[in-house]
């Protein structure tokens, strides 16, 4: 009987102690420790996370104010960029004891490319995956060079490059589409589009599939002399020499190089020598004026800022009449006259006259 009231006795006494320490209030200077009333279980970790004050750039999937503890959320940035971690959620961390317990804090975790997760102490921000040296882009009339690095390995594992034309071709510039890809390696390097057409649009373009843009950019290739001109006529009804403009394929046409030489049929004397330069609106040009017999021989060029391109050589000779008569066009490339400093006269070789009827 003794020993059935002493256990009673401490089962009273047990169940006393418990109640005290339910309703034990908790040291109000411990942050992130809430306030238990009554019977409430004494709780020392908050259940949720509030949303975290990182780069404003920052989207975050699911969008809320508060993320429960465990829930995974992910991170992207605009294109271009990257987060440092791309996956995080709400953890615990041991902030402090408090009567002899464990006070804990909220904290973010980051999940690296490993997938293991790690605790963020400094913040995600979104970050240029890809750095371009603009000082260091080369550009030739048919090639665009440039070099890379990357500032984030781990999201540059698969990156390709490539280059486009950044509009269609018409005619009559047409230049054919560039086809070649390139996966790129490394944390640097250097990328190049080669056979590219001149003074032409293109697109370069480092991403990652199938749709991640990490650097884009508008590039036009450099200017190079033009072709030669295709066809020069005289016109009978005003007696000027006419051609068809050319196109600005290679380079902007800044003008015209147009050198004639005018000689007498009879003796193979020089009568004029005209060196022109016109301007790009110009079409026609009036001959010199000299007596029928004579000789001229034209040639033609475009320029651009390159300099000038190859000369289109054309001679005829004048008549008894009026009206100059042509001889004949011929379209081949002048060699001696290729450089754009200075012109040369062409040499002519004396036109034979037809023998005079006997009287």
């Amino acid at each position: 009987m003794a020993l059935q009231l002493l256990a009673l006795s401490f089962l009273l006494v047990l169940a006393s102690l418990l109640a005290a320490q339910g309703q034990e209030e908790p040291d109000p200077n411990v942050q992130g420790v809430p306030r238990a009333t009554g019977k409430k279980r004494f709780l020392l970790f908050p259940e949720t996370c509030q949303r975290p004050r990182w780069d404003s750039r920052l989207r975050l999937a699911p969008e809320q104010e508060n993320y429960k503890k465990n829930e995974e959320v992910m991170l992207s940035c605009p294109e271009g960029f990257q987060p440092s971690f791309t996956h995080v959620k709400c953890a615990k961390e041991v902030q402090s004891i408090s009567h002899g317990k464990p006070v804990y804090r909220e904290v973010w975790l980051g999940r690296d490319m490993g997938g293991a997760w790690t605790r963020i102490r400094s913040g995600v921000e979104c970050m240029e995956v890809l750095q371009v040296d603009p000082a260091a882009l080369e550009i030739s009339s048919t090639s665009i060079t440039l070099n890379w690095t990357c500032r984030l390995p781990d999201a540059c594992q698969r990156m390709w490059a490539r280059c486009r034309l950044a509009v269609p071709s018409s005619p009559p510039c047409e230049a054919e589409e560039v086809k070649g890809e390139e996966m790129l390696h490394g944390q640097e390097g250097t990328f190049t589009c080669n056979s590219l057409q001149p003074f032409t649009d293109y697109s370069v373009t480092i991403y990652l599939p199938p749709s991640t843009i990490l650097f884009s950019w508008l590039v036009r290739t450099e200017e190079t002399v033009p072709d030669k001109p295709e066809k020069l006529w005289l016109d009978p009804s005003t007696g000027s020499l006419r051609w068809k403009p050319l196109p600005s394929c290679k380079g902007e046409i800044i003008g015209y190089q147009l050198n004639i030489t005018a000689r007498s049929v009879q003796d193979g004397s020089f009568l004029e020598v005209q060196r022109l330069r016109l301007s790009s609106s110009i079409t026609e040009h009036p001959l010199p004026e000299h007596s029928p017999g004579s000789s001229y021989v034209m040639t033609m060029r475009g320029l651009t800022a390159a300099g000038a391109g190859a000369a289109l050589l054309w001679q005829f000779e004048s008549n008894s009449s009026d009206t100059p008569h042509p001889l004949g066009v011929s379209c081949r490339s002048v060699s001696d006259i290729s450089s754009s400093q200075g012109t040369a006269v062409l040499p002519l070789r004396p036109i034979a006259r037809p023998p005079e009827a006997p009287r």
